[in-house]
């Protein structure tokens, strides 16, 4: 593979068969939380030095519920550190339409963007994370 190349999921499925299908059914555990809590999955996450980004993809017609909201808030309120994208687009051509980010506990406003603006805001929010581990504490916009 080329390394300038982007990372193509690692499955095969010719081989091992379609991977939506093989993918972990977490509703088997909704019987394990009260009320109407259930189990969620993250499209993407990232660390450098103790900052976590987290992506999740939403196609495009679909939107973010109000556990994940909660969730964002609430995971983003617990440090400065963490960060979540939220993105509304069509996975398999990557076409960006909009962002969401969450940091500080608070989800900005849904933005208009495209696949190089994303790519712009992950690329800065990676700069300061990597410039963080030469300081204790970094703040900042993506």
């Amino acid at each position: 593979m080329n390394a300038l190349a982007p990372r193509e999921l690692r499955w095969n499925c010719t081989d091992k068969g379609c991977f939506r299908n093989l993918c972990p059914r977490l509703g088997v555990f909704d019987t394990c939380f009260p009320r109407r809590i259930g189990m969620s999955d993250i499209d993407g996450v990232v660390e450098i030095n103790g900052r976590f980004l987290f992506l999740e993809w939403k196609s495009e017609g679909g939107f973010l519920g109000t556990g994940q909201r909660i969730m964002f808030e609430r995971m983003t309120a617990l440090s400065p550190r963490m960060t979540a994208i939220v993105v509304c687009g069509e996975p398999v051509s990557m076409a960006v339409r909009s962002i969401q980010v969450f940091r500080n506990g608070k989800g900005g406003a849904v933005e208009p963007a495209s696949l190089a603006e994303l790519q712009r805001r992950i690329t800065a929010w990676a700069a300061k994370a990597w410039a963080a581990r030469f300081k204790t504490h970094t703040e900042g916009e993506l």
